[in-house]
């Protein structure tokens, strides 16, 4: 699954926190990572997605997941380490991450505000522009990359280059102790990769899939709450891998699961390489009863 990722040229990346009791040389309360990266419909390759457990946060274990085998764009938040990837990689940034900023902003003034003062507030305003753009996406989401390129450009590129020219003029007068500073600032710092999905139309105009693949394990975390073992992370985020995965294929992952080991324990100690690509999540190998009903 793996080698077909880094063949991709579109990808997402995402991380969540996750506690390893015995990892060594760290307090128990130590918080470390589980970092995820997918396909996406539009990334012209089989839909996935990989879970890695990581001991910190730093910029180093993305580099390594990715050597220098990937080369495209990574769609992802404004955390600053996913932009010293490699010149091979090309950052594309994430709008709800600036618009949860605005939205911030918004709520804290509306105990204070009537309805009609919050319409002329910056950070009202700010939302009503970004939302334009996402009425755009919907409007041209069955559209084709190169159909949704064009339209972008006619439609979407105005509104985008309008709003950061708005968002300029007040750049020097707002500071981050304020919360639509802070949201201001942030955006503008973001402009180039905010602004990079208008360059091809496979790319998403935020991280949005990947905040989903992750919805999942934040949900089993607060079930399970720890690792209690490095292993037992990198078995969490195996298993994550396949059966995330596999609902992405509409597969049944119970079902697949069970095919796929009795098909391994069959293979022995060194199966063949043509034989494990039969057992993909994409595989059209597969047999019937790993399906849903709602495979295409």
């Amino acid at each position: 699954m793996k080698e077909e990722l880094l063949e991709s040229r579109y990808i997402h990346c995402d991380e969540s926190r996750i506690q390893v009791l015995g990892e060594p040389d760290q307090k128990g309360t130590t918080q470390n990572w589980m970092r995820v990266y997918l396909t996406d419909e539009f990334s012209v390759s089989p839909q996935m997605v990989l879970f890695d457990y990581e001991r910190t946060r730093a910029g180093y274990h993305p580099v390594n997941f990715l050597a220098d085998r990937f080369h495209g764009y990574l769609t992802c938040d404004g955390y600053q380490a996913y932009h010293s990837l490699g010149e091979g990689i090309i950052v594309s940034g994430c709008l709800t991450h600036a618009r949860r900023r605005f939205d911030a902003a918004l709520t804290a003034l509306k105990k204070d505000f009537t309805k009609e003062q919050l319409k002329e507030t910056v950070a009202y305003q700010a939302m009503s522009r970004i939302g334009i753009l996402y009425k755009i996406e919907e409007m041209i989401h069955n559209k084709t990359p190169e159909e949704k390129y064009e339209e972008r450009q006619k439609q979407s590129r105005p509104v985008m280059d309008a709003l950061f020219e708005w968002l300029h003029t007040m750049e020097d007068s707002v500071g981050r102790s304020s919360l639509i500073g802070d949201a201001i600032l942030y955006t503008l710092n973001q402009e180039a990769y905010l602004k990079r999905y208008l360059e091809d139309g496979h790319l998403s105009i935020d991280n949005n899939s990947a905040e989903r693949a992750l919805k999942n394990f934040a949900v089993g975390r607060r079930n399970w709450l720890f690792a209690k073992s490095v292993r037992g992370a990198g078995a969490s985020a195996l298993v994550y891998s396949i059966t995330e995965t596999a609902l992405l294929n509409h597969l049944k992952p119970y079902a697949y699961l069970t095919y796929i080991l009795d098909e391994l324990r069959k293979m022995g100690a060194f199966p063949k390489e043509e034989e494990l690509k039969k057992l993909l999540p994409w595989s059209e190998d597969l047999p019937e009863y790993c399906r849903t009903k709602l495979k295409k």
